[in-house]
């Protein structure tokens, strides 16, 4: 069909008027934007390193559909004020449940047998019954919310076979995951259109908040224990430069304690613009994707990684400081002084011309990249978070390294002994 270009049952009349369309899609970005900010409060508590990966990209997902939402949404004749207002309190109660799952299968069960199905299903009706020319730009940005949770849900029904199998308890989960079935029922399902009870759900474990755990967690039966010391491969090659290329990758596979303070500025940071949650969900998953860098690198190699010593220094030692001070401390007090000191641009040109080995390379060239990108979030965002000039939030990142290599030292000086 050429005529209407390409689209499809021009003539039929839609299901959404625009007060109905924009009523949906707030719930739409509230779920998403829920979503992010439970999956940043859980990441430190959980285990499994293939869970932990698939959070960070799903909750960078998860924040660019509700980003497409922002724009869309005011353009159905919303103000944009409603952009910071929850459209349901049974929503918002949802989550405030669903950030108290205990265990990976807990979390997983809910989110990929539950919560993101159930948005699939409602997407897919949505773009199916609105009108298909008046409403295009709402199908086209729900066209891209349904590929990526098409691939989530299939990801997560593979990663729930393989902890299930693993468990000695592979019902663990059930139990959340049938609260979270009745939470999301409550509020009438995703659209809110769905069958309703005059009965206010009660609360179940959000009668006490979510305390976002101090240390960061590693899965015992599969990984290393944690540390706040560099460690490498074991054995360490014989050759120098094989040595400083194994370490290498190492300091990159564990990037993922970057991943977990960052997380934790976003779920305890309240009140700052939605651009600051957007932008640092693509933090995450940039730091994520650094960990995965080091992980293909060392796997490329033959080395086993998994079983070593697990460095999380960048969240336990920061864990207990105000959101502003984390952030200062890894964009401006590492990011940025990456940039100052030509850091990540020797790593690259080392990899290539010292250690002559492509896909490291590769890596720290794109490592070096995004630690401009962050370099540049540090300045954007960290002084609107301290309230103070940039100068002033350098110095305090000065203090905060000094302090975070005091701890460091400190645990090297007692593993010596």
């Amino acid at each position: 069909m050429i005529e209407y270009a390409g689209i499809q049952n021009p003539y039929a009349v839609g299901a959404y008027g625009v007060d109905r369309n924009a009523a949906v899609l707030q719930r739409y970005r509230a779920l998403h934007e829920g979503l992010l900010r439970a999956a940043a409060g859980q990441l430190p508590n959980r285990d499994d390193w293939d869970l932990r990966i698939g959070m960070c990209k799903h909750l960078y997902e998860d924040a660019e559909a509700a980003e497409q939402l922002h724009i869309r949404i005011p353009e159905l004749r919303t103000s944009s004020a409603t952009l910071t207002k929850e459209p349901d309190s049974r929503l918002t109660l949802l989550f405030e449940e669903l950030v108290h799952a205990r265990t990976d299968l807990e979390w997983a069960s809910a989110v990929y047998e539950v919560i993101k199905p159930a948005m699939l299903a409602a997407f897919r009706d949505h773009a199916a019954k609105t009108q298909q020319i008046v409403d295009q730009p709402t199908i086209r940005l729900l066209r891209t919310a349904m590929l990526d949770l098409e691939d989530q849900i299939a990801w997560g029904r593979e990663l729930l076979a393989s902890l299930r199998s693993a468990s000695s308890e592979p019902e663990d989960g059930a139990e959340f995951a049938a609260k979270m079935r009745s939470f999301l029922a409550a509020a009438g399902g995703v659209t809110g259109e769905g069958p309703r009870s005059t009965d206010l759900p009660r609360r179940w474990r959000s009668n006490e908040p979510y305390a976002i755990p101090k240390t960061s967690k590693r899965c015992a039966k599969t990984m290393g224990p944690t540390t706040l010391i560099r460690t490498s491969v074991e054995p360490p090659p014989a050759d120098p430069i094989a040595r400083e290329l194994a370490f290498k990758m190492r300091v990159r596979q564990e990037e993922m304690t970057a991943c977990d303070l960052i997380a934790g500025v976003l779920y305890t940071q309240r009140n700052m613009p939605w651009a600051f949650y957007r932008d640092l969900a693509r933090h995450i998953w940039d730091e994520a994707r650094h960990a995965m860098f080091g992980q293909a690198a060392l796997e490329a190699d033959g080395y086993e990684w998994k079983s070593r010593p697990q460095y999380t220094s960048d969240y336990d030692i920061n864990a207990e400081k105000i959101p502003s001070a984390k952030y200062a401390w890894l964009s401006i007090g590492i990011e940025e002084g990456a940039m100052v000191s030509l850091g990540k641009k020797k790593e690259f040109e080392w990899c290539r011309d010292e250690a002559k080995h492509p896909l490291m390379a590769q890596f720290q060239d794109y490592d070096w990249a995004d630690e401009v990108v962050h370099a540049n979030l540090g300045r954007k965002w960290a002084p609107d978070l301290m309230g103070e000039p940039i100068a002033f939030v350098r110095e305090v990142a000065q203090k905060e390294l000094a302090h975070f290599w005091s701890e460091v030292q400190r645990a090297e000086r007692k593993a010596a002994t």
